[in-house]
């Protein structure tokens, strides 16, 4: 399970991302419980993390291009480099008692800018470095650290926020991000094998390189949809936490953590059934279990519940993201796995970033628990619905549509 270790770099890009991805739950948690504190409004938690990914819609395509035409190395270290300075001026701003609203959302949007590269950089990384027999399990050892980090950022940051207040905790998320660039550096370079030729036109390109792959269109819409209906539920946890738990900060802080432990034992379980026979069942699983454990997540007005589902919440989202990433990075080509990976960004983020804002929105008018019950059940029926109308998703049901290196030209092929 743990043989990708055995390549320096794959180890020392491991903990890179355990690094920044700390960074980035400790910001949501941060941000959010600012923002709320600030404005009183999901609207504007909605927002600001709305601007965390959203330049994913504008810059997607540019980071793919640029991961498959310098070095993916320099251009991690970089975009960690700008995360740590963004979240530096949001601790300096922050205990000079200067942060107005107008600059925090700026702010935000910077660190998004950074963030949206970091995950096409990281992403295209992880195959170039392991061989292609380890891929499932460095990717799935790579989403532990990945997933881990929902839990351990939180649960380091919570009590800096709680004793400290908000601009040690910012200090703290800028040490983070110093780490994951100095950790980045021993990675060494790593340059597609093949020129890219003339970048323009390459969304179109893109697309049409994964259309021509239908197990992996079908996989990237899939976790579109995943992303949009039941992760898009974060710029109403503080709100969910407050009024309809009737909880204090410090809960809010727990409910994320459960969630991030979830997903990194989902993420560490996967990597230990990383055998083809186990997935199809594991991805029935997780799909299912990603829209029911929202669902009783949100019904609940016990935190010790809400808790305990947050742990199932993280575990099966984890897995299904987990799945699906592998697939499609064990299917394109390392030439082109930069620009196929950022429209996979493209599609899932987008969505989920303007769920988010959208349902934060909301969360306003009504209250939050209704609409996380919706998206976790509404999930169920879409994927329903996807499912009797896809049979490339039904072959994911099946062992040999998970068999790396085999992209079947149809689908009686895979039954």
């Amino acid at each position: 399970m743990l043989t990708p270790f055995k390549n320096p770099g794959y180890a020392w890009l491991w903990w890179s991302n355990a690094f920044s991805s700390s960074g980035r739950w400790a910001l949501i948690l941060i941000l959010s419980l600012q923002l709320l504190q600030t404005t009183h409004s999901s609207f504007w938690v909605g927002l600001g993390l709305f601007l965390t990914q959203g330049p994913v819609v504008l810059l997607a395509p540019l980071s793919g291009v640029l991961a498959d035409r310098f070095d993916r190395r320099t251009l991690n270290v970089m975009s960690a480099a700008l995360a740590g300075v963004t979240t530096g001026v949001l601790a300096l701003t922050t205990w000079l008692g200067v942060l107005t609203l107008p600059l925090e959302l700026a702010l935000s949007l910077a660190y998004g800018v950074a963030f949206v590269f970091q995950l096409t950089l990281r992403s295209t990384l992880v195959p170039s470095l392991v061989p292609p027999a380890q891929l499932v399990s460095a990717v799935s050892l790579f989403q532990v650290g990945t997933q881990g980090a929902q839990f351990l950022g939180p649960a380091l940051a919570t009590p800096l926020l709680v004793r400290g207040g908000p601009a040690l905790a910012w200090l703290f998320c800028t040490g983070l991000y110093a780490a994951s660039a100095l950790t980045s550096i021993p990675v060494g370079p790593s340059r597609a094998g093949t020129a890219i030729g003339n970048p323009t036109g390459v969304l179109q390109q893109s697309f049409r390189y994964l259309y021509a792959r239908p197990l992996v269109w079908t996989a990237i819409w899939a976790v579109s949809l995943h992303c949009a209906l039941t992760m898009a539920y974060q710029g109403m946890l503080p709100m969910f936490v407050s009024t309809d738990l009737r909880a204090p900060d410090s809960s809010y802080g727990a409910l994320l953590t459960s969630i991030g432990l979830g997903a990194a034992l989902g993420s560490l379980g996967l990597a230990r059934l990383s055998d083809p026979r186990f997935r199809p069942a594991l991805f029935g699983i997780s799909l299912t279990g990603s829209g029911i454990s929202l669902a009783l997540m949100a019904a609940t007005s016990s935190v010790a519940v809400a808790i305990t589902s947050g742990f199932f919440v993280g575990a099966t989202q984890a897995m299904f993201m987990s799945m699906a990433l592998a697939l499609i990075q064990g299917s394109v080509d390392d030439h082109y796995r930069g620009r196929a990976t950022s429209v996979y960004q493209l599609i899932t983020m987008a969505p989920m970033a303007i769920f988010g804002w959208g349902m934060g929105g909301l969360a306003d008018v009504t209250e939050p628990r209704p609409l996380m019950i919706v998206s976790g059940l509404g999930f169920l029926v879409v994927m329903a619905i996807f499912l009797f109308a896809s049979p490339w998703l039904r072959a994911l049901f099946g062992v040999r549509a998970w068999v790396s290196g085999s992209q079947p030209a149809t689908v009686p092929a895979l039954t």
